[in-house]
């Protein structure tokens, strides 16, 4: 038996996105991964705000490209899940209040923007640091998950070999029992034998014809009582053989019953973890937005009182126009994330089920073969069995068809001498 027998548990894999971030999904495990859909990228070149989550006071810049993740503690990796239980409302409503924050123009003069470059640089390294022990505190709690998959696999394992143990013990004990049987059957066929021997000697004073019928009548039950005997051992092994298999297919299907059943409860924890941290990272990300908001309304306006109005003007057009276009690139390729991951999860569930199915198949023919390897070994005895017993029957009364002729011979001979003498 392999170690993907049963479904197999397979590493979670850390995969490079396309925009430059690290996105955790396991191409093997449906349920064993978690999309990091939280934020929206934008590029370089549109008007941008940091959101630094260390450093409350926000600055004038570009929005962060990395999404935020949430602690492994709330948070288990699992991708179809959260792709069932985030509607798709909610991304639309976080990409709208990321995308809300830079419809204000900003970056009046250049001062200003050399000193939003500086704060954005000073703010990155941080935002790095957390998201990289973030990954890290996820990945050993998947491999926790493996681990305990793997001791599990184990377990199920050493069941599997104490039964065919268990098995080949009853087994051994059946086929004793039935020797023993034999050896009984045996017994009782000689004393048979000498019972009717002693009766043929007492039988020889009545007359050749009374002896002949006898002998005919004692082949006949011996035939059938032959007969008998084979049917009754080859029902028994059938029997024996029926009830082994059946309680080789109850194990197999209490086994797979107590998989799936882990694997739903595992399932529903994960989901009312995952839905717990969405709700929570929401409520911090609306909280921190509003924040910002407020700081950067009260600093808008008091830059847009000293400005002009055709400034004005021409700095909300490039605003709208690069929101919109930025929007459009980023619907575009969440489009295409999703379909990938649609599709990869789609194959991932087709190779479990196949395993499975694998697995299933090859525990039973094993079973089968074994079964019918004994069912060909006990034919085999008992037809040697019955040859010897008709061999020794046939030997038997060709002796006792040679002693007759002696005796009528010497009848004959004794006759012939009594008419010679009165002769």
């Amino acid at each position: 038996m392999d170690d993907d027998d049963f479904g197999g548990f397979e590493a979670a894999e850390i995969f490079d996105g396309g925009n430059g971030e690290t996105q955790t999904t396991s191409p093997a495990i449906p349920w064993a991964a978690f999309p990091t859909v939280s934020g929206v990228h934008l590029s370089p070149a549109a008007p941008e705000i940091v959101l630094d989550h260390d450093h409350t006071s926000p600055s004038v810049g570009c929005l962060s490209s990395e999404p935020i993740i949430s602690s492994p503690e709330n948070i288990h990796a699992g991708n179809s899940i959260v792709s069932q239980t985030l509607p798709k409302a909610q991304i639309q409503q976080s990409t709208h209040t990321h995308l809300d924050i830079s419809l204000f123009p900003l970056g009046l003069t250049d001062e200003k923007s050399n000193g939003t470059i500086a704060l954005v640089d000073d703010s990155e390294d941080p935002g790095a640091n957390v998201s990289n022990i973030q990954l890290q505190q996820k990945i050993s709690s998947l491999e926790m998950k493996l681990k305990v998959s793997e001791e599990e696999k184990q377990r199920i394992k050493k069941d599997v070999e104490s039964l065919m143990e268990k098995h080949s013990v009853l087994e051994k004990d059946f086929l004793k029992e039935k020797e023993q049987e034999a050896i009984s059957f045996q017994d009782r066929y000689k004393e048979l034998q000498e019972k009717h021997k002693q009766e043929l000697e007492d039988m020889r004073k009545a007359g050749h014809e009374a002896l002949s019928i006898i002998v005919d009548e004692y082949k006949a039950l011996l035939q059938s009582s032959v007969k008998q005997q084979v049917e009754a051992i080859e029902k028994q092994y059938i029997s024996a053989i029926e009830k082994q298999a059946h309680k080789c297919e109850e194990l197999l299907n209490t086994q797979h019953q107590r998989l799936l059943e882990m694997l739903d409860t595992e399932k529903e924890l994960l989901k009312e973890k995952i839905q717990e941290a969405l709700i929570q990272q929401s409520q911090e990300q609306k909280e921190i937005l509003e924040k910002c908001l407020e700081e950067e309304r009260q600093r808008n306006k008091e830059a847009l009182v000293s400005a002009a109005k055709l400034e004005k003007e021409a700095m909300k057009d490039a605003v709208l126009k690069a929101i919109e276009e930025e929007r459009k690139h980023m619907e575009k390729v969440h489009a295409e994330e999703r379909e990938l991951w649609k599709t990869e999860h789609a194959k991932d569930q087709e190779k479990v089920s196949q395993a499975i199915q694998t697995a299933i198949q090859e525990q039973r023919k094993i079973s089968q073969e074994t079964v019918k390897a004994a069912i060909i070994e006990e034919q085999k005895r008992s037809e040697k069995a019955v040859e010897e017993a008709v061999k020794r029957t046939r030997d038997e009364l060709i002796e006792y068809v040679k002693e007759q002729k002696r005796l009528a011979a010497t009848i004959r001979f004794r006759q012939s001498s009594v008419l010679e003498v009165f002769l």
